[in-house]
């Protein structure tokens, strides 16, 4: 049977070993309390911020290295290619701002994940935390819209209609201008806030400029208005126009030094064959004043026809053919019986009539 002694021997190394396994455990625990302190002051590696790694570094070893990398390449301008030039916008002007410690903080507490012995055991052995903190980056949308505002401001150009030019002795048409202008800016402020946000976007646009065509062409306003009506009041004279060529001129009278014609331009409101003549109360009516006198009529100075331009003034037939070529009527234009049948073939309600000295 073992002795006293012996069994005396043993326990006391049990009791060696166990202490020792004691003293083991509570190294352990301590060595890996003091790596879980440790992983707390530095970002988990594995980490990224803005898709840098900064895993194992401290926070101001990664805002050192978020400024040098991220910064620069965020305060990098806009470049837009337009009309064959190439206009910029800086960082500054865009108020760009890039806010690192949001992120940073966000990245040390992802070293936060489980218990202290587990943060300590993944320092210890170079574990890994995967994750990626992204980096806010602030821009002025109204600094934005402005500078596309401006853009749009140097190419945009109203498109300008073909219009008839009438003088006296020539009618043409102006012709016709496209227009241009910036094809959706809204897009391109979009595409412009998005790459400023994104540090690692590009940061070069071409922006389209689109033709506006003008609303008419030389070959409408022809279309719409063959035919143009010239008086000249100084050598009594009217004029037919068609697509801009000379066809026809007449011999008149024009209104009197004491009832003018009126001068202006404006066009055929009305048109009668043998028109009655409603004579006004004037003084120099006489007896006639205020008196409908039937078309055809001995007494009806409106001979043959009638084409009014403005109101009461317009184109007729005279029996006082010696008149012609003088100022001699009460404000209308006196014209040779047959000379009026013919214009009035010519003309249409809304020809343009321009009188001028």
């Amino acid at each position: 049977m073992p002795s006293r002694r012996t069994h005396l021997t043993r326990a006391r190394t049990l009791l060696l070993i166990s202490g020792l396994l004691l003293f083991l455990a509570a190294a352990g625990v301590g060595l890996l309390g003091w790596n879980a302190r440790a992983a707390n002051d530095r970002i988990p590696k594995g980490v990224t911020i803005g898709g840098i790694d900064v895993g194992g570094k401290t926070a101001a070893e990664a805002r050192a290295i978020l400024r040098r990398r991220v910064a620069e390449r965020a305060n990098r301008p806009v470049k837009v290619e337009v009309d064959g030039r190439t206009v910029e916008l800086t960082a500054r002007e865009a108020k760009v701002g890039v806010a690192f410690d949001g992120a940073i903080s966000r990245a040390l507490q992802s070293g936060e994940k489980g218990n202290f012995v587990e943060r300590g055991w993944r320092e210890l052995t170079g574990g890994e935390v995967k994750g990626n903190e992204k980096v806010a980056v602030a821009v002025s949308d109204r600094a934005v819209s402005a500078f596309v505002d401006r853009i749009a401001r140097s190419v945009d150009k109203p498109a300008v209609d073909a219009a008839l030019a009438i003088n006296v002795e020539s009618v043409s048409v102006t012709r016709s201008q496209d227009g241009s202008r910036l094809q959706n800016p809204a897009k391109l402020r979009k595409q412009i806030v998005r790459a400023l946000r994104k540090p690692n976007s590009a940061r070069s646009f071409r922006a389209t400029v689109e033709k506006v065509p003008a609303a008419k062409t030389t070959e409408q306003v022809w279309e719409a208005t063959p035919t143009v009506v010239t008086v000249s009041k100084s050598s009594t004279t009217v004029r037919v126009f068609v697509r801009g060529e000379l066809v026809k001129t007449y011999g008149v009278a024009v209104g009197s030094s004491q009832y003018p014609t009126p001068e202006g331009q404006f066009v055929v409101q009305s048109m009668q064959v043998d028109p009655p003549w409603n004579v006004p109360n004037s003084e120099w009516a006489g007896d006639l004043a205020g008196q409908t006198i039937p078309g055809g009529a001995p007494n009806n100075p409106l001979k043959a026809r009638w084409i009014g331009f403005n109101g009461s003034v317009g184109f007729h037939g005279t029996a006082d053919i010696g008149s012609l070529g003088s100022a001699a009527s009460h404000g209308c234009v006196r014209m040779n019986p047959t000379d009026v049948i013919d214009l009035y073939d010519r003309v249409a309600i809304g020809t343009p009539v321009l009188v001028a000295a």
